[in-house]
């Protein structure tokens, strides 16, 4: 009896040893599961196993400058997509707060992408990429979701920076006055020279929404400064002025 016993105590012969460790095997078993789930999770956000257009590394990616988000404010201001090709294709934002799929984007694309969406002209789509990097993934801005949200929803960005935008365009400010009065805005250009000064919201108002939808400034654009390869250059010149507000007085 006590031969038994004893060997009945050892590790692993019992039947509650044996139901122990199944347990134990069970748990272990669903940890790693719960663990492998948490992690695809976690890489549904993260560029490596996205079905981005481009993935690019740390060497490949660049910061946009400032005068590309000027340009990008343009082109919302003017629901046109002109001053778009004046981005550089390869500049990058990020967001890492976004959903995940719009974690990262080219401002190019993004610019494109906001006329379309703006204007409803789905065939500036062609030209959305989307990307992702080691980390942040960029799939879900694609030209296809481009087209279907392009819809027609214009608006203004009030982040454009007019005067610093004019002055680039080559406008002098003898230059603006003489347009705001050709345009009846102002009796005479000694009064609009006035009124840049001592109404200087007033005039502002006339710069942005008389100038910037001119056709004479929609020319311009071509000469502002940007990255705008020569093809890009070519198709600019393609784009027929079509204003959004009626300048008339």
């Amino acid at each position: 009896m006590e031969a038994r016993s004893s060997f009945g105590t050892e590790a692993g012969s019992g039947p509650r040893n044996h139901a122990r460790e199944g347990s134990a095997l069970a748990v272990r078993e669903s940890l790693r599961v719960g663990l492998l789930v948490s992690l695809l999770v976690a890489l549904g956000g993260c560029g490596l196993v996205s079905g981005a257009d481009e993935q690019i590394g740390f060497t490949s990616s660049r910061d946009p400058e400032p005068i590309e988000y000027q340009f990008l404010y343009l082109a919302r201001h003017l629901d046109s997509a002109k001053p778009c090709y004046l981005i550089h294709p390869q500049s990058l934002t990020r967001s890492a707060f976004n959903a995940p799929g719009t974690r990262v984007s080219y401002v190019r694309s993004g610019c494109f992408r906001d006329v379309a969406f703006h204007t409803g002209d789905a065939a500036l789509c062609k030209h959305v990429r989307s990307v992702s990097t080691l980390f942040l993934s960029g799939n879900r801005l694609d030209a296809a979701a481009c087209r279907e949200t392009a819809s027609g929803h214009g608006r203004v960005s009030n982040s454009l920076d007019v005067p610093a935008i004019v002055t680039l365009a080559g406008f002098s400010d003898e230059e603006v006055d003489r347009f705001l009065v050709a345009q009846n805005r102002f009796a005479s250009v000694a009064e609009a020279a006035e009124a840049r000064q001592r109404d200087a919201a007033r005039h502002a108002y006339e710069v942005r929404d008389v100038l910037l939808h001119s056709e004479a400034f929609f020319q311009r654009i071509d000469t502002l400064p940007g990255f705008a390869s020569e093809a890009d250059r070519a198709e600019m010149a393609t784009l027929p002025w079509q204003p959004r507000f009626d300048v008339s007085p």
